[in-house]
């Protein structure tokens, strides 16, 4: 999904806290920026490099980072912006470590990227290059595995965290961290091809609203989570779509970031044209614009590549767009749970 030319400043200045400073910190892998330090407590942003990996199954590609579960050894999960909560899957310790709780609760959940998980419920604070939520959060132990989950760990991949914020799920873990690093993140993924190899993503922790954003997105309101923390209905940001020559159709819109088709849902668009794979025909123009603007926000023509331009249509049920991943590699998404908005911008 690329870009128009950047149209309409959007300032937005939120007073939360007292913390204000420029820079945000620099941040690697290692343990010792794993760990709690002064420097990360002190500074209003916090970088967490992102890792691009091969999506399993099928074609794409996935971003992945580092945390840690109580006192556990560091270990990398799927960003996860589709489902919220932790899902730590078998192989992540041998040992349940220091810090965490574990319960004989019984529950099962089925995020779309991993499938059906069963497991134990348990809590325990969680970390985030050095930053560290300020309550035990839920979480789930798989106590079982599954075909995706199997090809997810046989790359070194423990986990599946869902920072979404409809607290679909569990709990979001990022809106347990302190101070303005709970209220609003973003997240920019980078390919392992072309002119960005080499490169990490990036989720930074505290970020502002970007100066210039090509959309702003509202999500509708939900309520408060079990820490108080506000939900929005991330589910059902407003979206307007044109396919082709066919007529703009405004609908909920869901932001996926660990999914790597966009999905077209609903019967209102079986007469889309598709290939025998039910995928958007080759060369279809999609154009994707914020409810009210004169302007079209994203435009793209539909392809056959996962994690960029392949598009599905699934003709049945309620009208819904599902936006995967390619948009978080082609652009900087950024939540603000203290108004409710979503805000998509270049990168460069």
């Amino acid at each position: 999904m690329r870009l128009r030319p950047l149209l309409t400043p959007i300032t937005v200045a939120i007073a939360v806290g007292a913390l204000i400073a420029p820079t945000p910190v620099a941040a690697t892998e290692s343990d010792a920026d794993l760990s709690s330090s002064t420097s990360a407590r002190e500074t209003p942003t916090v970088s967490i490099p992102v890792r691009t990996v091969p999506s399993p199954v099928r074609d794409g590609q996935n971003g992945t980072i580092v945390m840690r579960v109580g006192r556990s050894a560091p270990f990398r999960v799927i960003v996860d912006t589709g489902f919220s909560g932790l899902i730590v899957f078998p192989g992540a310790w041998d040992r349940r470590p220091g810090g965490v709780r574990q319960s004989d609760t019984r529950v099962s959940y089925r995020p779309a990227s991993i499938g059906r998980v069963r497991g134990l419920k348990g809590s325990a604070p969680m970390t985030f290059n050095g930053v560290t939520t300020t309550t035990d959060i839920p979480f789930v132990a798989a106590t079982g595995s599954n075909r995706y989950i199997r090809q997810w760990t046989d790359q070194g991949v423990y986990g599946l965290l869902g920072v979404g914020t409809k607290g679909a799920g569990l709990v979001n873990p990022f809106s347990a961290l302190p101070g303005v690093l709970g209220l609003r993140w973003s997240i920019h993924f980078q390919r392992t091809a072309g002119a960005t190899a080499g490169r990490s993503g990036e989720i930074l922790l505290g970020a502002k609203a970007p100066l210039r954003s090509t959309m702003a997105l509202r999500m509708p309101y939900l309520g408060q989570n079990a820490n108080g923390a506000a939900l929005w209905n991330d589910h059902a940001t407003a979206g307007c779509w044109r396919f082709g020559p066919r007529p703009e159709t405004c609908l909920p819109t869901q932001l996926d970031s660990a999914f790597n088709i966009t999905r077209i849902k609903g019967a209102r668009f079986r007469t889309l044209p598709t290939d025998s794979d039910d995928n958007l025909r080759t060369g279809t123009l999609v154009r994707w614009a914020e409810p009210g603007s004169a302007f079209t926000g994203i435009r793209y023509r539909a392809g056959n590549r996962a994690s960029v331009d392949l598009t599905r249509v699934i003709p049945r049920g309620q009208a819904q767009i599902i936006v995967g991943n390619d948009l978080y590699f082609d652009n900087v998404v950024t939540y603000n749970t203290v108004t409710g908005t979503v805000y998509i911008s270049d990168p460069s």
